[in-house]
């Protein structure tokens, strides 16, 4: 797979360790559009919010870590467990996670997790996450200037009646890897 683009926004104004997070990203093989917006939740954080998550990033060390907090949160898609420069992601709730290293250390792994989620969304596979070259445009704090993906109209929600490309408000990890049924209707 060649390298990927991905645009990430999340709002500024958003406190504590709740984000709700939108990934544009153009598929590699279609071309198509698909925009993923979720929740990621950070440990800790009062109940019930991890329970409420798309996406859960904590402390912790290993594929071990990553595995027993994907057993205890089952509707995460995604579940990031990071120390240091290394970071363990479990995506799609079973199989060994991909281990991330401090090449990537210039973006948080908060941010690489809803990457991750995305990529999910987008059907493209689990085993190659971990080594295709992905650049992310944009940050948590402000809204991209402009994105290289002249052919997506990036827009931030801003509310119910935001327009967008697609919608995901979550993707479950009890159902497995999304459906091309599911895939082709987020990508509208």
């Amino acid at each position: 797979m060649t390298a990927l683009t991905v645009v990430l926004y999340e709002d500024p104004r958003a406190r504590g360790p709740v984000r709700r997070t939108e990934v544009t990203l153009l598929h590699p093989d279609t071309g198509a559009p698909v925009v993923d917006e979720h929740v990621r939740v950070r440990l800790p954080a009062p109940s019930p919010l991890p329970l409420l998550a798309d996406v859960l990033v904590a402390r912790g060390d290993g594929p071990r870590s990553a595995t027993a907090l994907a057993a205890r949160h089952p509707g995460a898609l995604v579940v990031a467990v990071h120390r240091g420069p290394r970071c363990w992601l479990l995506l799609g709730g079973a199989g060994r996670p991909v281990v991330l290293d401090g090449r990537r250390r210039g973006t948080r792994w908060a941010v690489w997790a809803s990457v991750a989620h995305a990529w999910l969304v987008a059907g493209l596979p689990v085993a190659e996450f971990g080594a295709t070259a992905v650049r992310v445009i944009g940050n948590t704090r402000t809204q991209p200037a402009a994105s290289p993906l002249s052919a997506v109209p990036f827009s931030p929600a801003s509310g119910p009646s935001a327009p967008s490309l697609s919608r995901t408000s979550c993707a479950s990890a009890e159902s497995g890897p999304p459906t091309a049924e599911y895939r082709t209707s987020a990508s509208r």
